[in-house]
């Protein structure tokens, strides 16, 4: 028999199978799928809460805070350090992720 799957070293043969395998799972669930739609007129257009979009679509801007209001109102005891957090400066920035790495390195230091 010929040893197509080597130990502990990539096979192309197991890596096609499954790249096949794969697709033949997303060609069924795309056969699942609905036959009977029809693209209308504004298919694919944007979804504003039921109102049709302007004309130019570029005008349409919503901004985070609308968007994520109820996220970021239930976790406001959460957000309101962080913001307070971010001066702006790069700084400041660069200065936790030493610290962050820092702290990372002596923990799989200490572990390992």
């Amino acid at each position: 028999m010929i040893d197509i799957v080597l130990k502990d070293m990539w096979s192309p043969i197991i890596f096609i199978s499954i790249v096949l395998l794969n697709l033949l799972i997303v060609y069924w669930l795309y056969k699942m799928g609905n036959s009977d739609y029809k693209k209308t007129k504004h298919s694919g257009e944007p979804f504003i809460s039921g109102n049709r979009p302007p004309g130019d679509v570029r005008r349409v801007h919503v901004a985070g805070d609308n968007l994520f209001w109820g996220f970021r109102d239930a976790l406001k005891q959460y957000f309101d350090p962080l913001i307070k957090g971010h001066t702006g400066s790069i700084n400041d920035y660069m200065y936790w992720i030493v610290i962050t790495l820092a702290v990372v390195l002596v923990y799989i230091y200490m572990v390992v």
